[in-house]
């Protein structure tokens, strides 16, 4: 969608003047005292392009968030190239008698306290705007804080004048004594914009691990105050901050803001994929932003920010069933890692891999720890999870030890995790924020999870009447529910329920549901000992495992991908009873391909192609996809290798090469097929790739060889547009198809 939007002239030619201004003041600094006619400019010094996309970007503010990104994308190109400031850098001053008339900043947290508002527009990152209200007192044994004085310098000058250039700021004391009372909190986030009224006190609070970053806007019509209050210790004396940017340009805070946002875009639409159990779409996401973290430049806190997005990895991983890989991803986070919030998310879906792969004592272990932790922070959520995870824990001891006392303690766990999960949903609900939303599905989503599971547990015990109860109170929140897996597992242990208490036609119609994910899908999704026990009762059942869900997969296509045998098996068993064996190979054939497909193209070449700055990129990809089938025979009887001819060899020949022929070489230089030759190993630098039909139905080519020929003259034509190209390190990439009419060439470099 494009936003038009119009900006009033006497706005840009306002912004102009004063751009044009510090222009001429850095071109030529002489020329202040010049008369203005006097002051020569010649125009290869006007950097004209980033002038304009300035002036326009700041005309524009204030602006709707729709228009953000078009005004982020204009400030950016501009500061990219050219270079002045800091952390806090001037995009535009217009002054009037000394007083700020307008101002547009762009104001950057760096992360390590390396860190130098009222309408503000968030870039990137998330700030805590406290408000205060401050009352004036006598004494200063009831103040909290003493009024400073503001004073900025060019370096030259100091004084109350506000200065465009600083080179440094001073607040000293004014011994007046004031009490401050804290007012309200607001989290802002990127994408959201806030605005602080005239002679409002207020700070900005940013966690010293992360980057901040916000467009800001003071225009003088909505509200000046002409000494605007500076609040401090109250034995103080003054403070000075100086602007010097240490190096850092304003090209360089520019890109770092643009990193920052592309990571927070990838992690916001990676999440918005896990809410809808979406996990490949996730996964590619958060290699976008890994990708970030790893490839860009002076990326601000790179080991904070790749830590979370390898918990999130570990945690789709753990979804999609590869719990080994999860298992190592997630153990290599916390490694050394300090006591916080993440480290708390870690550790339990750590404890949530470990009991998937029936590892109880350290599942245990992970939990209390989590549950423990969350309690020392405050952390309500993590305590609700961690507290419902040690219960499901518990419910599996006591089914393999036969110990009622140990189910009697997972029902109570259980029931806690329900409470707390009720208490999060209507402490947010109350508060009434927009931004809580996505928290109170949270919470609601872990009441489901606690329902079913104490369900399960009611079931053990032979409470069966109020198992299905409680299980229908489950179904009933998950109506209009994002994440189907959660959804088709409830309806699980709703079916199981109404199963065992004989309600058999009802509970088919839990089990087959056809829209989305069914139960058999999502326990396929997660393979494990417990839940391979309720895929075989599913198969008792004689569900239907042909239904696929919106990707397109079914409980095989899972079952296959997760390379668990007792899945696929269960399944297999479970399509042979209404299928011929012929259909169920192809099935299965099928989900082998698609499983192919997801580790080849998705696991392995997808990061080369997302990594930057790599000028040797296609060589990886060539090298990178030969390896994976050297490495996974499955993957060679189903994929093709990269093959060539020797371009030398191709011109010698006379006519399109046969695999007869000897000419065909793998990446490498290995005989297609075979081992390697006497003749020395080479590796092409460029591939001609030619796509061409056969003539006939029984030859490639006609008497005169005039296809071959053909190519013959475009691959003679490129060298001679190229040069600098060895004849001798070129390959040519043939392949016959029968429905295109025309000879196409692809030069991949």
């Amino acid at each position: 969608m494009i936003v038009e939007t119009a900006v009033a002239r006497s706005s840009l030619l306002r912004i102009l003047q004063d751009i044009s201004h510090r222009i001429i003041q850095s071109l030529y600094p002489g020329a202040a005292n010049e008369q203005e006619e006097r002051v020569a400019l010649s125009f290869s010094g006007w950097h004209t392009r980033q002038i304009a996309y300035l002036a326009l970007a700041v005309a524009y503010l204030p602006v709707s968030q729709a228009d953000l990104d078009l005004i982020w994308e204009l400030v950016r190109d501009a500061l990219t190239s050219n270079a002045q400031g800091f952390t806090s850098v001037a995009l535009c001053s217009l002054i009037k008698n000394g007083n700020i008339d307008e101002l547009f900043r762009l104001h950057v947290w760096l992360p390590d306290n390396n860190r130098g508002t009222p309408d503000s527009w968030v870039l990137a990152g998330e700030g805590t705007d406290h408000s205060y209200k401050v009352e004036h007192v006598d004494d200063s044994e009831t103040a909290t804080h003493s009024e400073y004085a503001l004073a900025w310098s060019d370096g030259k000058n100091l004084g109350s004048n506000y200065k465009t250039n600083q080179a440094f700021s001073t607040i000293t004391n004014t011994k007046k004594f004031a009490r401050v009372v804290p007012l309200e909190a607001n989290i802002h986030r990127r994408g959201q914009s806030y605005t602080i009224p005239a002679a409002q006190y207020h700070r900005t609070e940013v966690a010293p691990d992360r980057f901040h970053a916000t467009l800001f806007v003071f225009d003088s019509r909505r509200g000046f105050v002409k000494d605007a209050g500076v609040l401090g210790p109250k034995d103080g004396d003054s403070f000075t901050q100086f602007r010097d940017p240490a190096g850092v340009t304003p090209e360089t805070v520019a890109l770092t803001v643009d990193a920052v946002r592309s990571w927070e875009i990838n992690m916001d639409e990676g999440q918005k994929h896990i809410r809808h159990a979406e996990w490949e779409h996730a996964l590619r996401a958060f290699s976008n932003a890994l990708s970030l973290c790893d490839s860009t430049d002076n990326f601000p806190n790179k080991a904070r920010y790749r830590r979370e997005v390898l918990y999130k990895i570990g945690r789709v991983n753990r979804c999609l069933g590869r719990y080994e890989i999860a298992r190592d991803i997630l153990e290599k986070v916390i490694t050394d890692m300090e006591v916080n919030v993440l480290r708390v998310n870690c550790v339990g879906e750590l404890g949530v891999v470990y009991r998937h792969l029936n590892n109880l004592t350290d599942a245990m272990r992970m939990f209390e720890m989590q549950y423990n932790a969350a309690k020392q922070l405050g952390l309500e959520a993590e305590a609700c999870r961690a507290v419902g995870n040690l219960g499901m824990v518990n419910y599996q001891i006591s089914q393999l030890d036969k110990d009622e006392k140990i189910l009697d303690l997972a029902i109570a766990r259980l029931r806690e995790r329900v409470r707390l999960a009720r208490n999060i949903q209507r402490s947010l609900a109350a508060k009434g924020h927009p931004q809580d939303s996505s928290s109170i599905e949270n919470g609601k989503n872990w009441e489901i999870i606690g329902l079913s599971r104490l369900s399960l547990c009611l079931s053990a015990r032979n409470s069966l009447e109020e198992a299905v109860e409680t299980a229908q109170q489950a179904l009933a929140l998950v109506a209009g529910f994002g994440d189907p897996t959660v959804v088709a597992i409830t309806r699980f242990f709703y079916g199981r329920a109404l199963r065992m208490s004989g309600h058999v036609e009802e509970a088919t119609e839990q089990f087959n549901t056809s829209t989305g994910c069914t139960p058999a899908i999502a326990l396929c999704k997660e393979p494990s000992g417990e839940h391979l026990a309720y895929l075989k009762e599913l198969v008792e059942a004689g569900v239907d495992l042909e239904i696929t869900d919106d990707q397109g997969y079914t409980a095989l296509d899972y079952a296959v991908f997760s390379g668990n045998d007792g899945f696929r098996d269960a399944v297999v068993g479970g399509l042979r009873r209404g299928a011929n064996d012929y259909d169920v190979e192809a099935l299965l054939a099928g989900s082998r391909l698609r499983k192919g497909y997801r580790k080849v193209f998705q696991e392995v070449l997808r990061p080369i192609l997302l990594a930057r700055h790599d000028d040797d990129r296609v060589r990886r990809l060539r090298s990178a996809y030969a390896g994976s089938l050297r490495a996974d025979e499955e993957a060679r009887e189903m994929f093709s290798a990269f093959s060539f001819v020797p371009y030398s060899a191709f011109r010698s020949l006379g006519r399109l090469p046969k695999h007869t022929d000897g000419l065909v070489r793998g990446f490498g230089g290995e005989a297609a097929g075979g081992s390697a030759e006497n003749e020395p190993s080479k590796t092409p630098d460029f591939v001609l790739f030619f796509s061409y039909r056969w003539v006939g139905a029984s030859a490639p080519d006609d008497g005169d060889n005039t296809q071959y020929r053909r190519m013959l003259a475009a691959a003679e034509e490129f060298l001679k547009l190229h040069p600098a190209v060895d004849r001798e390190r070129m390959g040519i990439w043939l392949v016959s198809i029968f429905f295109i009419r025309r000879v196409l060439i692809s030069i991949p470099t």
